[in-house]
């Protein structure tokens, strides 16, 4: 037997034992009852970006909400729970993100740093770097919070419908007792009208499986991942009727975009339906995010905000996202503490008083936050990366990583050996690169990062020996940059 097939072998035997042993400590255990075990649903919505709900966001960004579309059932969430200002989807791709939010762990560590099944093609061939390979997968070997969960709570169920888009099996693979297999996009794409992305089925099947759950007693952990408000829109023609009705927003008038968005809201209330009508809504908790940021519009400003770039970018709009939680003991209010979608890994871990942790665990409780105990959230660094080593030239992004510390902000590029510096808090569209005012914060934030990928062993780009620019031009950073001035990249049109 090859030495990885032994390595993996002896994790899943720990998984196996960890799971056995606390499985007989909790025979003779009376169980918890259904007020002391508080169920948890996480909203996972498909490329919604920060400025792209009627939620603003941030209290001192006008522009953190739209101007045209509207979600109220998510203002009612917001308005009952803490909004996180500064939250962050741990990739700018969605594979990353999902198995980041499943896990506690980055996509660095992982070595998940691109989408499931893209490893070769343009994006790997014949641009200056080589960007490096990375899993295919979700391994068997990684605790999921199902698992985890389960485990540590045994009374627990765990479902996950919608979008998957981490292959191995889906979600019956990693814990869920419930799911929609190992889907990806296609499943989101040419669905009946009544249907648009899969919106309202997926939405029925949690509806149907949470009834079950309290018909049988049991607490449960649900996610419902959506596929919307992913490319190509779709709506309900219903929805679409009720969107082409409002009054154009001097900053966003996307008449398609708005009532797919409007869908996925519709459907958020029947969810909050059922829970009152099950007699849980008060023993539930409700988080709500996106995997990455949305895609660029020809509006005046960008759809997802103030913010600079979009999805598949370390821009800011590649990876600030909507944030909410509310639920048991949260009372309304707002956070601007920068937080991560790893970070829910160990939050539900201590709302469900789930005291042990997986080795490897980068994300922090954000439960002092919820409770008001205190403002921070802590984690093993006091620095965050968000590592995207790879191409996507269709949206005018090559190889960088980002590091977060208190109000500063470093992307540096591998292509160009480029170092941008933001001051979030005065600059929080990034028009001004500090780098060359502050070089000393610079050359120590480079060395924070490079400590953090040399620690949990990331892989990096490489220079690709046979790059010809003058053979192929329209690759080089240069003439990429050259480009996208005089032809800006627009997707999404009204």
């Amino acid at each position: 037997m090859m030495l990885f097939d032994l390595l993996s072998l002896n994790v899943l035997m720990a998984k196996y034992n960890i799971f056995l042993s606390f499985v007989l400590s909790l025979v003779s255990a009376q169980v918890i009852s259904q007020t002391n075990a508080p169920n948890i649903i996480l909203f996972l919505i498909d490329d919604q970006g920060w400025g792209a709900t009627s939620v603003k966001m941030d209290d001192r960004v006008a522009d953190s909400q739209s101007d045209y579309v509207r979600t109220p059932n998510l203002q009612k969430l917001a308005g009952r729970g803490i909004i996180f200002s500064n939250g962050y989807a741990p990739h700018p791709n969605c594979s990353p993100s999902r198995a980041s939010i499943l896990t506690g762990k980055s996509p660095a560590q992982l070595n998940m740093t691109d989408i499931i099944g893209r490893h070769t093609g343009s994006l790997y061939e014949g641009n200056f770097l080589i960007p490096p390979q990375h899993i295919n997968e979700l391994p068997d070997e990684e605790w999921t919070i199902a698992e985890w969960i389960k485990t540590y709570r045994p009374q627990y169920k765990a479902a996950h419908f919608g979008k998957w888009h981490l292959a191995n099996g889906g979600p019956a693979q990693h814990g869920f007792d419930a799911g929609d297999g190992p889907t990806s996009n296609r499943e989101g794409n040419q669905n009946p009208p009544e249907d648009p992305k899969r919106i309202y089925s997926i939405t029925q099947r949690s509806i149907d499986w949470m009834q079950e759950q309290v018909d049988n007693k049991h607490p449960f952990y649900l996610q419902i991942s959506h596929y919307a408000v992913h490319l190509p829109i779709q709506m309900s023609p219903s929805a679409l009727m009720e969107t082409s009705k409002w009054p154009e927003g001097e900053r966003h008038n996307q008449t398609g975009f708005a009532a797919m968005a409007n869908d996925v809201d519709k459907s958020m209330g029947l969810v909050f339906e059922q829970l009152k009508r099950l007699g849980i809504e008060d023993d539930t908790y409700i988080i709500y995010t996106s995997d990455n940021g949305t895609y660029p519009t020809n509006s005046t400003a960008n759809i997802n905000g103030p913010l600079h770039g979009w999805k598949a970018t370390l821009w800011e709009a590649g990876i600030r996202v909507p944030f909410i939680i509310a639920g048991p003991g949260i009372k309304p209010g707002r956070s601007h503490e920068r937080v991560v979608g790893f970070d829910l890994f160990p939050t539900i871990c201590e709302l469900l008083d789930i005291g042990d942790l997986p080795d490897g665990l980068e994300g922090g409780s954000l439960e002092s936050i919820l409770s008001g105990k205190q403002t921070k959230v802590s984690r093993p660094d006091d620095f965050l990366v968000f590592h995207f080593p790879h191409y996507q030239l269709q949206k005018a992004s090559h190889p960088a990583t980002a590091l977060y510390k208190d109000k500063y902000k470093l992307i540096s590029f591998y292509e160009t050996g480029d170092s941008h510096l933001y001051d979030l808090e005065q600059d929080i569209s990034e028009t001004e690169n500090l780098a060359y005012i502050y070089p000393e914060l610079v050359e120590q934030l480079e060395g924070f990062m490079g400590q953090y990928l040399k620690k949990i062993g990331a892989d990096l780009p490489v220079i690709n020996q046979t790059f010809h620019p003058d053979k192929d031009p329209g690759r080089s950073y240069k003439a990429r940059k050259q480009r996208l001035m005089k032809e800006p990249y627009f997707l999404l049109n009204k």
